[in-house]
C-alpha cells in the first residue's frame, strides 16, 4: 500500500507546484502540465515493459528492485535545471510506478490468507491510491512554498530509500513463478474475456476521473465554496474514497459484479445532479461525498474480475494498471474536449461526460454478464 501511495503523490506533486516550477524552469504552465500526462505515459508503456522483463523473479526482489529504482531517479529530478531533463526522469518514473503497481498487486494476492480473500487483501493494497490522491498534491505545494519544488522530490526520493529499507527488512519472501506459471501469465493476455474486463475498467475509471479532475473549478465557480472550503471538500473525498475501497475490498471477492452494478448506478445519479445542479451547495457537497464512496472505489471490484479470467500474475496485472492509468487520462482528456467544445469551460459539462462514460461501463458490464450466464446455461 504504501508503494502505490508514494508512486500517486510522486504523480501529483507536479500538479501542486505548477507556478514554481514554470517560473524556475521558464515554460509555461501548459508545459508543466504536460509532466503529468508524461508520467501518466510512463506508466501506460514503460510499466508492461519493466514487469516483462522482471516476470521471472521473486516478487519481493522484483518489487524492491522497481522501489530502488525510483528512490533513485526521485532524486536526480532537481540534478539539471532544465525542463527536457526534468520532463526525461518523469518518463521513467511513471514506467517505475507503472510496474509497482502491477507488482504490489500480484504480491498482495500472494499474501492473501486464502483465494477467496484476494480482493480484501488487493483493496488493502489499494488504498495507497486513496491516501495519496489526498496527501500528494497538498504536500507538494506545502513543501515548494517552505523551500523550494526541488525539495519535493528530493523528500519523496528519501521516503521512497525508507520505503526500501523497511520492506526489505519486513516483506515476506514468495517464490518466483515458474517458467510456466510466467508463460501462462503472458498468454493470458491474449484472452478476448481479458480485454472485454479491462474495457469495464478503463471506462470506469475514466468516468470517474472525466468528473473528479473538474471538482475545484466546479466547486468554487458553479457553486461558490470558497478555496479554504474547497480544499476541506476535497479532503472529505479522499477520506470517503479510502473508506468506500476499503468497503468495496470487503465484498469483491464474491459480489464483484453487483458491487459493479451498484457503484455504476450510484456514480450516474451522482453525475448527473451534480451536472444539473451544482448552484446548489448542499446538494453538491452531498453528490461529491457520494463520487468519493463509489467512484475509483470500485478498482478491488475491478481487480478481481480481472484476476477470476486472467489470474494476478504480473503481466496481466501491469497491463490491467496501464489501461486504469488510460482511464484516468481518457476521463480527463474527454472532458477538457467536452468543456472547450460545448460549455465555453463549464465543468459542469466534465460531469455530463463522466455520467455518459458511466452509461458505457454499465452498457459493458451488462454486455459480459449476459454472455457469461449464457455460457453456464448452455452445455458445451
Amino acid at each position: 500500500m504504501v508503494t502505490i501511495m508514494v508512486t500517486v503523490m510522486s504523480e501529483l506533486q507536479v500538479a501542486g507546484m505548477m507556478p514554481a516550477m514554470s517560473a524556475d524552469l521558464g515554460v509555461s504552465t501548459g508545459q508543466i502540465g504536460l509532466l503529468v500526462s508524461v508520467y501518466a505515459a510512463g506508466m501506460m508503456i514503460g510499466g508492461p515493459l519493466f514487469a516483462w522483463f522482471l516476470r521471472h523473479s521473486p516478487p519481493k526482489g522484483a518489487l524492491l528492485t522497481i522501489v530502488a529504482l525510483y528512490a533513485v531517479a526521485q532524486a536526480l529530478v532537481p540534478a539539471i535545471d532544465a525542463f527536457w531533463w526534468v520532463a526525461l526522469i518523469r518518463v521513467i518514473t511513471g514506467a517505475l510506478a507503472g510496474a509497482s503497481f502491477g507488482l504490489s498487486v500480484t504480491y498482495g494476492a500472494l499474501l492473501a490468507e486464502s483465494p477467496q480473500k484476494i480482493g480484501e487483501a488487493i483493496s488493502i493494497v489499494l488504498g495507497g491510491i486513496m491516501v495519496g490522491t489526498v496527501l500528494g498534491l497538498p504536500l507538494s505545494n506545502f513543501i515548494s512554498n517552505f523551500w523550494n519544488w526541488q525539495a519535493s522530490f528530493y523528500v519523496l526520493g528519501i521516503i521512497t530509500f525508507a520505503l526500501f529499507l523497511v520492506s526489505l527488512a519486513i516483506l515476506p519472501k514468495r517464490a518466483a513463478p515458474t517458467q510456466d506459471a510466467a508463460a501462462q501469465d503472458v498468454g493470458n493476455l491474449r484472452m478476448p474475456r481479458l480485454w472485454a474486463r479491462y474495457l469495464v475498467s478503463l471506462l470506469t475509471i475514466g468516468a470517474a476521473y472525466a468528473s473528479f479532475s473538474f471538482f475545484a473549478p466546479l466547486l468554487e465557480k458553479n457553486a461558490g465554496f470558497s478555496a479554504n472550503a474547497t480544499t476541506i471538500i476535497l479532503l472529505v473525498y479522499g477520506i470517503c474514497a479510502y473508506v468506500g475501497n476499503m468497503i468495496v475490498g470487503r465484498f469483491a471477492d464474491r459480489h464483484a459484479v453487483a458491487v459493479l452494478r451498484l457503484g455504476h448506478g450510484l456514480l450516474l445519479v451522482a453525475l448527473v445532479l451534480l451536472a444539473a445542479f451544482n448552484d446548489i451547495q448542499p446538494l453538491t457537497l452531498i453528490m461529491v461525498i457520494v463520487v468519493g464512496f463509489v467512484g475509483v472505489t470500485m478498482n478491488p471490484a475491478l481487480v478481481t474480475r480481472v484476476a477470476e479470467v486472467g489470474g494476478a500474475g504480473t503481466m496481466v496485472s501491469t497491463i490491467h494498471t496501464a489501461v486504469i492509468s488510460a482511464g484516468v487520462t481518457l476521463g480527463s482528456a474527454v472532458s477538457g474536449v467536452a468543456m472547450s467544445t460545448f460549455g465555453d469551460d463549464d465543468p459542469g459539462i466534465a460531469m455530463w461526460t463522466g455520467a455518459v462514460l458511466a452509461v458505457l461501463a454499465t452498457i459493458a458490464l451488462a454486455t459480459q454478464s449476459r454472455s457469461q450466464k449464457q455460457a453456464e446455461v448452455v452445455p458445451a
